[in-house]
C-alpha cells in the first residue's frame, strides 16, 4: 500500500493550500494592498500614514478585491466543469 508523503517544508504547504481560485484571490488582494499602500505614501495630505489607516488598507483593500477575485475564479472554475 503506497503512503502519501505529507509536505515537510513550509514553501510546500503554502504551495499546497494555494492552488486555483484561492491563488488568484491571494494575489488580487497583494495587488490591491500595494497599489492602496502607494497611492497613501504618494499622497498623504489625502491619508494620513498610521497604523490604522495601513491596516484598513489591508482589510479593505485586500479583503474586498480578495474576496471578489476568488469568488470569479471559482464561478469559472464550476462553470468549467459543467
Amino acid at each position: 500500500m503506497a503512503e502519501e508523503k505529507k509536505p515537510n517544508s513550509l514553501s510546500a504547504r503554502i504551495r499546497g493550500v494555494l492552488q486555483g481560485p484561492v491563488l488568484i484571490g491571494v494575489v488580487a488582494a497583494g495587488i490591491a494592498i500595494a497599489l492602496s499602500v502607494f497611492g497613501m505614501v504618494r499622497n498623504p495630505e489625502a491619508t494620513p500614514l498610521n497604523v490604522r489607516s495601513l491596516l484598513l488598507v489591508v482589510v479593505l483593500a485586500g479583503g474586498s478585491w480578495g474576496l471578489i477575485a476568488w469568488a470569479i475564479a471559482t464561478a469559472a472554475v464550476e462553470a468549467g466543469k459543467d
